[in-house]
Order: structure tokens, then C-alpha cells, then sequence
């Protein structure tokens, strides 16, 4: 092999971390700048196997003029070929002289006796007195790495150190005599001291656009992020804005595109220039923070994250590495509490490709988390290789095409963001604190509110809003905004989580079975990604098409074919795509299917409704045969199940669930021992039919009590008046004797009656009010119980089942539907992912060549020079122009999304017809 062949295999081997971009600008091909030659072993156990050995630049410490860096079969030296490089780019870049450097020069520690090497040391002249400049290329752990430079520093001298694989590299800087560690974006130039790199002004074309930001995130937390006592992603997300603002400015207004964003000697300046950049920022793009908020990190802190941030280049930049670092940013608590999950771009690829959004077409995401769908769909629709290009597609198409919706603030910060920086200057992004699932919240801020007029400038309400509407009034907002005029819709809502606002749930179809399960007395809950599917096809035009990413729970659970059966009558299904089981892994195993729909028109529908009236009138009658079930099997203990048709039981199952089982039936039986085991279940099913009758029996028992105890009380008020009434009679009778006498008794008695029949009215109306409430509470408790009784068996849910029209109508529309699908027959396209480009751990799978070497993108290609992931969703070969005759393609180039485009094609799919 000769030199470029060695360096590509060394470099494109699995579990290499080390990459050589850093020396792309170094004015010839690193494989004309280095020698590497081989040598055949000739003694020990690899005599007779090949060597390659590096002819180094300039002698080591040692005296070696050469060093192995790959052995047929044997490990592979990749720091020995980044060391190199380094020491030409110092010579060649920075000016500085062979005999100014030394090659694992050994370096002591106080009294210790052994001592450790570093990689290259740069003097300030050739009496190699006085240490500049130590540079690590070394991999060990990446926080030891820098720990062990700061020990160099200190050991040497050194006011600056780099710690380097070849792409990845932070430049560390200890300004005497401060005690605190420093950063710089540029190590100085030979001659130069690092005040002069601080004071240095830049312009765009001087910063780096090939980096990794996420590295550059990690090494600031290990230097001062995770000790700042800060916010991490909000202090990073300030930082970023101010810099892209700072950029953004620099491209379009200042003279020599200078950048301001950087940092100066004093740490005071650094802070209220960085700070000053961040509050235009905010003027410019308001809504993502707080009003008059500012960066929080101390100024020391400030400096040292500035540095590494301010060589490199936002705008324009590769969004696959940002999207990587802002998902590192977003805490991994959040992702699994509220189901949120950056989709992996080659998902969000195939759902384009396959759905093929134009350019005069409105897209919108509903849960944009980090803009993924949007970002794609602007690169499908206007590719974008320079600034003017980039500028074209940010005025002609995503400003006004691109919509996008997250409430969660975090994730509408992230898309924000990558908007901006893909050149997205307006950003139809809204959030935070703005659902997609209730426009009432759109009423309750800011960015809601931009989004209702925004939809209503673009006329993208189906309802039309009068010209006097101020759109303050919520209770207007379902009347508004429940249906929408979307051409295409993307999007990968969160799977956890639960709605429980009965206002909210009543607007949706698909939450009628979870409000009637709650009735009037407990809190209905439906699960956010079953509101979504009905919200996305709401936001739909007639026509128009969604690409949804949902668990495959919800096409294959018997008790949500209400979900699946509400789809089909409002949208035909174009496909259905079953995603890896590694696809979200490591942040969740739940397996996931993407479905494809489109929207039906108003002449689809009235054919629809043609066939529904042609078949409704030879649909069964399910009331009398649920009648005959039951009359058939009246003296039996139960109806068995066997002998219930199949679609009334999936009814049965779906709306009044399993009743909940107690330890004794639920586990505790042994399923290996045979029928043993299931005489348990049913001796346990048994003995809860007998607990809920025993209940019933005991609630209409108190319930007879009480209202006994409360004619009680009239009777007892009844006996009071007639003692009265007798002693009054007594003393009557006594009329012969003397009246004075007559007349007091009477007095008196008729005083304590009046007496005691007050306070026996007041004792009376207490206990008759307790006793009502009593009676009220066990007359409500009565019919549930009855119906915990009745859902025991199959005998008493047929019975529900049959007192509920609207439960009866329900079988007898599946009925027509299923026989309405039977008279369209349409085809669907389906196809399961086998190569999902993730391994079991939820780390990236990536394509190897056949002698095991990872393969790149090729030059010249929009993702040039990336590792290409091993999965089988998209060709990322094909472009758009390839697959305008997809049937042209050869079968072992068609990944899912160019296979669909195939068949899209076949069946004359107008959005893949280019009409």
C-alpha cells in the first residue's frame, strides 16, 4: 500500500476516533505532506508480515527518525500520523522552526523520579529554554486527557496547551498570573503571545465550518459548565443565539464581514460584549427568553466558554453535528418523562423522500422538537451549497412554507435554533408553552399569538376569521383553528404521557371511548399520541399527506381499532413503515412503525358515502343477535366465549376493557402445572363475582336502611305531636275545676310543645340532610356496582353492550366500513426496517467496505466526507432528480423510501406525478 492507501485504512477503521479534518486547509493532500513506507518483520512470531513506519518531519527527543503506525493484522498508530501533521501545520502555518520543537519530550514532575512524555513542545526560540506551547495527541479518557495537559502546563511552564485527535481539539490557556484555567480559539503564531490571538479581530471567511460541537460542549462542561451552578442548556442556547445573531449581521451588514464575538484580555469586556450580542439577539428573534433576561455565567466563567466557540462558524454549518450536540444538551430525565426523542435523520429522510413536499406546499411539524422534519424538507425542496443559494430558499420558501410547533421549551429553543442556523430567518417556530393539541393555549402568549395571526395572514384556517376578530377570546379558538389547510405533515409526537382535561378532550373524536369509560364522576385520560393522530388530520387539507411515527401498539392492539377505524374513514393509507427496534434506542426500546396517509377530498368522500349506502342495507342485526345469545344461554352459568361473534367481542374488549384481576387470578397461578393453574383463574374470577354481588347486596341493603331511618323521623315528629295533643285533651277535661289553674297547666304544656317540636324539627332537618346525602351517595354507588358486577362476566357485558344504541351503532358501522374497504380495495405499501443504523446499545451502525473500513460520503456529495450509516431507509445516493422514474432504478438500489416511490409512481399518486 502506498501512503494515501494506509492513512485511508488507518482512519476508516471501526472504533477509530481520531479524524484529520482539522488539517484539510493545509494547502496539499496530507498524503504528499507525510511518507509512510513498508518494512517486512524478519524475526519474533510476525516475521514475513508487513510494517509501515512514518518518516517523521523531524527527530524525536530519542533520536528515532521513524515511527510504526500500522501492522498487517496488528493495531494501527492514528496519534503518530496527527502528531505529525501537527508539527508541519506548526511549521508551515504558524512559522515556527524545526529546531524550536521537540518530539516526546519528557517532562518531570517535582521530585518524581519517573516521568511522562508529551507529544510536541514548542519553545519560544531554539535554546529550547522556555516552553509556548505543549500539544497532546494522545486518546486516553477524555477527561484525563485534559487533566494531564493542565499538569504539563504546570510542570513546563506553558501558558498554552492543545489537546488534539485531528477534528476535535480545545486550546487551553493560563494567563499568569491568574489561578484559573483560559481558553483560546487559535494557538499564537511564532513571535505572537496569546494577548495578540485575544486582541486579533476575525471575519467570517477565518472561522472553521468542520468541527464538533458536540466535543466542544463536552470539554466545556468537564472545564467549567458542570461547576458553574448554572443552567447548561439555556447558558449554551444564549451563547449560540448571540454568536449566530453576531454571524448573521456580520454576512449581511458589516464591512469585511468582521465578527464581534469574541473574547478580550479583560473578562469584564468579554462579558457585556458576549452579553450585548445576546440581548440584540433576543430584539431580533423575541419570544425564545425570558424579557430582559441576561447570560448568567459568572465573567470567568464566560471567558473560558467564548473561546472555543468563537473560531467556529454556525451559519451554514453541518446540521447533523449540531442536531447531535443539541440532543446531548437536552437532559436525558426529560426525554423519558415526557417521550421526547430526536428522530434519527435517516427516518426523517425517508418520510420526505416518500412524501415529497414542493415547493409552493405548507409544511407543518406539530411536535418539532429539534426541527428535524422542517430541516429536511427545506434541503428536499431548495439544496443549498452556498450563501446565495441559502439566502434564496430563506425567503422563496422557509419563511413562508415551514411550520413548526413544540411546547416544551427546551425543544422549541433547539429548533429554533437549527433554523437559524440552516438560514431560516423568520422561523415559523412557536413555543414555548404552545400546544399543538389545544389552540386555547395560543391565546395565553406571545409566540401563540404570532401563530394565530400567522395562520391567518397565510390563510391556513379552514373556518375564515372576521376581519374584526382581535383572536383574544378563547373561546373561539377550537371554532378557528381545529381545522387547518396543511399541504404536508411530518411529525414524531411524544409517546408518554396522558391528557386529562375534559374541555380539551371533548373536541376530539377519538376520545369519546375514554370519556365515556370515566362517565360523569372520574377523570377521563387519553394518551397524547392518540390526540395527536386525529390533530394532524385536522391540520390536513383535502389532500394533503402526513408521515406519523407511532409505537406499533397502536396498530396491532385489538381494544384501539377505534383509532385505526377512524383513520381509514377520514384518510386512505398509503403505507406503513416498521421501524428497527434499535431506531430510539438508548433512549427507548418501544417498537415503532411510521404511517403514511392522505387526507380525503370532498368527491373521494362522497364516493365513499355512495358505497356505504349501497352495503348498509344488508348489515346484521347485532341487537337481535346479542337477544338470542343471551336468551340461548340463560340457565347457563355464563355465555362461554367461544360462542360470541368475533366482532362483538373486539367491541366488548375495547370499550369495557378486562376487569381488574387481584393477586390470586393475575400471576399467582402456576401455568406450569397445567390445567392447575387455570382452575385458580377461575376459581379467583368466582370468588370476585361473589365479592361484587355481596357488595351490591350489602350498598341496596344500607340504601333501604336510610330511607327507612328517614320515615323513622317523620314518625317519631308524628308521636310528639300526638302526646302533645293528649296531655292538652287531659287538662281539658278537668274544665270543672278551677280556670286559673286550667289555664296555666294548658299554658304550659302548650309552651313545652311548641318547645319540643322546634328543636325536634331542627334535630330532625339535621338528620334527615345527613341521611339524603347518605342515600344520594349509595344511589350512585348502587349502579356502578351493578355494572363492576355485570363487567365479571360475559353475560352481564353483552347486557351493557345491548343497552347502549350508540355501542350498537358502533358494530353495525364496522360492519358497513369493512365492507366499504372490501368494495375500494386499494393497495398499501409496507415494508419493514431490517437495518435500523443503530446497534443494541443506541450507538450508530456505519457502513463498511469489504476489507472492513468505514465508508464515507464521496466528494461532492451534500453530506461529503460523513460516515454513511448501515441502514436500509434511504439511498442517500438517489437524489430527487434519480427517482423521477423510480420503475428506472435497479432493485438493489431501492431502500425503503426509492421502493415506495416506485410504487407511488405505479399507482399514479398525484404527489409523486408532478402535478
Amino acid at each position: 500500500m502506498n501512503t494515501k492507501e494506509v492513512i485511508d485504512r488507518i482512519f476508516k477503521e471501526p472504533g477509530v476516533q481520531f479524524e484529520l479534518t482539522e488539517f484539510e486547509n493545509l494547502g496539499k493532500p496530507i498524503h504528499e505532506i507525510l511518507f509512510v513506507y513498508p518494512k517486512a518483520a524478519t524475526t519474533g512470531k510476525d516475521a514475513g508480515k508487513t510494517r509501515y513506519y512514518l518518516k517523521s518531519l523531524i527527530p524525536f527527543s530519542t533520536g528515532n527518525e521513524e515511527v510504526q503506525v500500522h501492522a498487517e493484522g496488528g493495531k494501527s498508530a492514528p496519534e503518530e500520523i496527527v502528531r505529525q501533521l501537527w508539527v508541519y501545520k506548526l511549521m508551515h502555518q504558524y512559522g515556527y522552526h524545526a529546531d524550536e520543537i521537540d518530539l516526546e519530550k519528557g517532562v518531570q514532575f517535582g521530585t518524581e523520579i519517573g516521568t511522562k512524555a508529551a507529544d510536541i513542545i514548542v519553545y519560544i526560540d531554539a535554546t529550547k529554554l522556555t516552553p509556548k506551547i505543549i500539544v497532546e495527541c494522545k486518546k486516553p479518557k477524555r477527561k484525563d486527557g485534559i487533566e494531564q495537559l493542565k499538569s504539563y502546563m504546570n510542570a513546563k511552564g506553558a501558558p498554552v496547551a492543545v489537546w488534539s485527535n485531528g477534528a476535535d481539539s480545545i486550546i487551553l490557556y493560563r494567563p499568569y498570573p491568574a489561578q484559573f484555567d483560559d481558553t483560546l480559539f487559535d494557538i499564537p503564531k511564532r513571535g505572537q503571545a496569546p494577548k495578540d490571538v485575544l486582541e486579533a479581530s476575525k471575519t467570517l471567511l477565518q472561522l472553521k465550518k468542520d468541527f464538533n460541537f458536540k466535543k466542544i460542549i463536552q470539554d466545556l462542561e468537564e472545564l467549567v459548565l458542570a461547576d458553574s451552578g448554572k443552567d447548561e442548556f439555556n447558558e449554551i442556547f444564549k451563547l449560540i443565539f448571540a454568536k449566530i445573531w453576531d454571524e448573521k449581521e456580520a454576512l449581511e451588514h458589516r464591512a469585511n464581514k468582521v465578527v464581534e464575538f469574541r473574547k478580550a484580555i479583560d473578562p469584564v469586556i468579554t462579558y457585556d460584549r458576549i452579553n450585548n450580542l445576546f440581548h440584540k439577539a433576543c430584539e431580533e428573534w423575541p419570544g425564545i427568553f425570558k424579557e430582559g433576561e441576561d447570560i448568567e455565567l459568572a465573567n470567568r466563567h464566560l471567558q473560558v466558554c467564548v473561546g472555543p466557540i468563537e473560531g467556529v462558524r454556525l451559519l451554514g454549518s453541518n446540521l447533523r453535528i449540531m442536531d447531535d450536540a443539541f440532543e446531548y444538551l437536552l437532559p436525558t430525565e426529560a426525554k423519558k418523562k415526557k417521550g421526547q426523542f430526536f428522530t434519527p435523520r435517516h427516518v426523517v429522510e425517508m418520510c420526505v423522500r416518500m412524501l415529497n413536499p414542493r415547493r409552493t406546499e405548507y409544511v407543518m411539524d406539530p411536535s418539532c422538537g429539534s426541527g428535524g422534519f422542517l430541516l429536511h424538507a427545506m434541503d428536499w425542496c431548495y439544496p443549498a451549497r452556498d450563501n446565495d443559494q441559502r439566502e434564496l430558499r430563506k425567503h422563496r420558501y422557509a419563511s413562508r412554507y415551514l411550520w413548526g410547533i413544540d411546547f416544551e421549551q427546551r425543544a422549541a429553543k433547539t429548533s429554533r435554533a437549527l433554523m437559524l442556523i440552516a438560514g431560516d430567518g423568520h422561523t415559523n417556530i412557536f413555543g414555548p408553552d404552545v400546544s399543538s393539541l389545544d389552540p386555547r393555549t395560543w391565546y395565553e402568549n406571545a409566540s401563540g399569538q404570532a401563530l394565530m395571526q400567522g395562520l391567518r395572514q397565510a390563510r391556513l384556517t379552514a373556518t375564515k376569521i372576521p376581519e374584526g376578530e382581535t383572536l383574544k377570546d378563547d373561546d373561539k379558538a377550537w371554532e378557528y383553528f381545529d381545522e387547518l389547510k396543511f399541504d404536508v405533515i411530518l411529525a414524531n409526537p411524544p409517546f408518554a404521557g396522558e391528557m386529562k382535561d375534559r374541555k380539551m378532550l371533548a373536541h376530539y373524536e377519538l376520545a369519546k371511548p375514554a370519556l365515556k369509560r370515566a362517565g360523569d364522576d372520574k377523570a377521563p385520560k387519553e394518551e397524547r399520541d392518540v390526540l395527536f393522530i386525529e390533530r394532524i388530520l385536522k391540520m390536513l387539507k383535502p389532500g394533503g399527506r402526513a408521515a406519523v411515527v407511532l409505537p406499533q401498539g397502536k396498530f396491532n392492539n385489538s381494544s384501539l381499532a377505534f383509532i385505526r377505524e377512524w383513520i381509514l374513514k377520514k384518510a386512505r393509507l398509503l403505507a406503513v413503515v416498521g421501524l428497527h427496534p434499535n431506531t430510539f434506542k438508548p433512549h427507548t426500546g418501544t417498537k415503532t412503525s411510521v404511517l403514511f396517509v392522505q387526507k380525503y377530498t370532498p368527491e373521494q368522500l362522497a364516493r365513499i358515502a355512495q358505497v356505504h349506502d349501497q352495503v348498509a342495507g344488508a348489515c346484521p342485526d347485532y341487537e337481535a343477535q346479542i337477544k338470542a345469545l343471551l336468551a340461548a344461554h340463560d340457565a347457563a352459568v355464563d355465555v362461554p366465549d367461544e360462542t360470541i361473534p368475533e366482532a362483538v367481542a373486539d367491541l366488548i374488549a375495547e370499550t369495557f376493557g378486562e376487569p381488574e384481576a387481584d393477586e390470586a387470578a393475575n400471576g399467582n397461578g402456576d401455568e406450569e402445572n397445567g390445567e392447575g393453574g387455570y382452575e385458580e383463574v377461575d376459581t379467583a374470577d368466582q370468588d370476585r363475582i361473589a365479592a361484587a354481588e355481596e357488595r351490591l347486596h350489602a350498598l341496596k341493603a344500607a340504601l333501604v336502611k336510610a330511607r327507612q331511618r328517614l320515615i323513622n323521623l317523620d314518625s317519631d315528629l308524628e308521636a310528639l305531636a300526638l302526646k302533645q295533643s293528649q296531655e292538652i285533651d287531659a287538662c281539658t277535661t278537668q274544665w270543672s275545676g278551677e280556670k286559673s289553674a286550667l289555664r296555666h297547666q294548658i299554658q304550659e304544656v302548650r309552651q313545652r310543645y311548641r318547645i319540643s317540636v322546634q328543636e325536634m324539627k331542627e334535630v330532625q332537618k339535621a338528620q334527615q340532610r345527613v341521611i339524603k346525602v347518605e342515600i344520594k351517595g349509595l344511589e350512585k354507588q348502587i349502579p356502578h356496582a351493578e355494572k363492576a358486577l355485570q363487567l365479571l362476566s360475559n353475560r352481564g357485558r353483552l347486557q351493557l353492550l345491548l343497552a347502549d344504541d350508540e355501542l350498537i351503532g358502533t358494530l353495525k358501522e364496522r360492519w358497513i366500513a369493512a365492507e366499504v374497504a372490501k368494495q375500494l380495495d386499494y393497495p398499501i405499501f409496507m415494508a419493514v426496517s431490517e437495518r435500523g443504523g443503530k446497534d443494541n446499545s443506541g450507538d450508530y451502525k456505519h457502513l463498511l467496505d469489504e476489507q472492513g473500513s468505514l465508508v464515507e460520503f464521496p466528494d461532492g456529495h451534500p453530506q461529503e466526507g460523513q460516515l454513511i450509516v448501515d441502514q436500509d431507509l434511504v439511498n442517500y445516493d438517489l437524489r430527487a432528480e434519480d427517482l423521477a422514474d423510480a420503475a428506472r432504478i435497479p432493485d438493489e438500489q431501492l431502500c425503503v423510501a426509492e421502493a415506495f416511490v416506485r410504487f407511488a409512481q405505479a399507482q399514479k399518486f398525484r404527489f409523486w406525478r408532478g402535478e
